[in-house]
């Protein structure tokens, strides 16, 4: 059985979501795929390139959102949706990781507007009893 990766939260002018682990691997692989999902179907297409990613914060939800603005920063300017995401390596302040996607030269079908920033507003990472849980939420 497939375990929720990610949960969409409503939000007024923005949009947000609520990812799970886990692990710290997975939950910051599954926040990544949660973003992008709001975006496209990530289902729908077949990564043909990967890029590699190291950040360095001073604490996990810092981590988190660098994470996540170094996604989105090389989606708009290398035009590329990423689809897949590995985090290879993490511990409270470094993530060693890579993401696979495709440019946007194939027909991608794009789902309301693209997320522009990732917010400090309502940001956390924690654990719970059972799993990691982290919640974002993006300007749109």
């Amino acid at each position: 059985m497939m375990r929720q990766r990610f949960e969409i939260l409503e939000h007024t002018a923005d949009k947000g979501i609520r990812a799970f682990g886990s692990d710290l691997k997975e939950l910051f692989e599954n926040a990544a795929f949660g973003m992008f999902s709001l975006m496209a179907d990530l289902g729908k297409y077949q990564a043909t390139q990967c890029h590699e990613f190291e950040v360095q914060a001073s604490d996990l939800e810092s981590l988190l959102r660098t994470w996540l603005a170094d996604l989105l920063y090389k989606f708009e300017v290398d035009r590329i949706l990423f689809v897949d995401f590995e985090v290879q390596a993490i511990d409270n302040s470094h993530l060693k990781g890579k993401a696979c996607g495709l440019p946007f030269s194939h027909q991608i079908e794009w789902l309301g507007s693209s997320v522009k920033a990732v917010t400090h507003y309502d940001l956390y990472v924690h654990r719970t009893d059972e799993r990691y849980e982290a919640q974002v939420i993006f300007d749109v």
